[in-house]
């Protein structure tokens, strides 16, 4: 009878040793997986995972509307306009429009951008003006050229047409080598070959 008691007291103890085995290693597996997921989702938020970065490569959607569209083209190209060869003040006009289209391909950040979305830019801003604008344009564009090569690469030999032109020396040029040649290989290809060359 005791015999029978204790066999019945162990198989009882063993259930229930088994019970409470499966419930803690449920209740730990669960816990174990709901808290590696809560520090899965803290070391990884959700937003950065699932992040679309295909819009951050060069080849953008840069339509007119869209905030990767390359912008101020107008304002940027509008010192290049009105001059030439041979007008006075051109030097220094030559050196302010320089000025200006190193910063346009700077805060454009040109050389990220596809070479269609710069001729874009560029083209609508060309078709638009008038027969003598675009003249004009051409004839002034490789000064303009040469004096944005030159405040690249030799800053120091036009420091007195940059302060004669009224700009501010230290913030000059003010553009990477890339984003200029991005801008200038765009514009080498479209330009009409000018009158005065």
């Amino acid at each position: 009878m005791t015999r029978n008691r204790i066999l019945s007291l162990l198989v009882c103890a063993a259930l229930l040793a088994g019970l409470l085995a499966g419930c803690t290693s449920t209740s730990g597996s669960s816990s174990a997986s709901a808290s590696g997921d809560a520090a899965s989702s803290e070391s990884i938020p959700a937003s950065t995972a699932q992040a679309d970065t295909g819009k951050l490569t060069p080849n953008l959607d840069e339509d007119e509307n869209s905030i990767f569209s390359i912008q101020n083209t107008e304002a940027a190209f509008a010192p290049c306009l009105g001059w030439g060869p041979g007008v006075s003040g051109c030097s220094l006009k030559s050196v302010i429009a320089a000025a200006s289209l190193l910063g346009w391909a700077e805060n454009g950040n040109l050389a990220m951008r596809s070479t269609d979305a710069i001729q874009d830019a560029y083209t609508t801003w060309f078709n638009d003006l008038s027969a003598d604008d675009q003249a004009s344009f051409a004839d002034a564009w490789p000064l303009i050229k040469e004096d944005a090569n030159t405040l690249l690469t030799d800053k120091a030999s036009m420091e007195g047409r940059i302060s004669d032109a009224g700009l501010n020396a230290k913030k000059l040029p003010g553009c990477s080598k890339e984003n200029w040649n991005a801008l200038q290989k765009v514009v080498d290809a479209l330009v009409p070959q000018s009158s005065e060359y």
